[in-house]
């Protein structure tokens, strides 16, 4: 139960960064290469996601690892 807190919480901080970049999920999706349909249940904290995939996130929204990880 308490895993699926922290990562509703990464999944609202990527949600946040990539609202801020205005970019729609296939837009993200398309520059780094990953499936749509996973990144939709990591921002809704229903995955786990790996560290490979959070690098790929920070670098499409240009922001910091550490970013998306603020506050869990």
């Amino acid at each position: 139960m308490r895993g699926n807190y922290y990562y509703k919480r990464l999944g609202e901080n990527i949600v946040k960064a990539r609202k801020k970049r205005k970019l729609s999920q296939y837009q993200v999706t398309q520059l780094s290469d990953i499936d749509r349909s996973y990144l939709a249940e990591v921002e809704e904290g229903k995955a786990n996601p790996s560290v490979r995939f959070l690098f790929r996130i920070a670098k499409v929204l240009k922001v910091k690892v550490s970013s998306l990880l603020k506050n869990l």
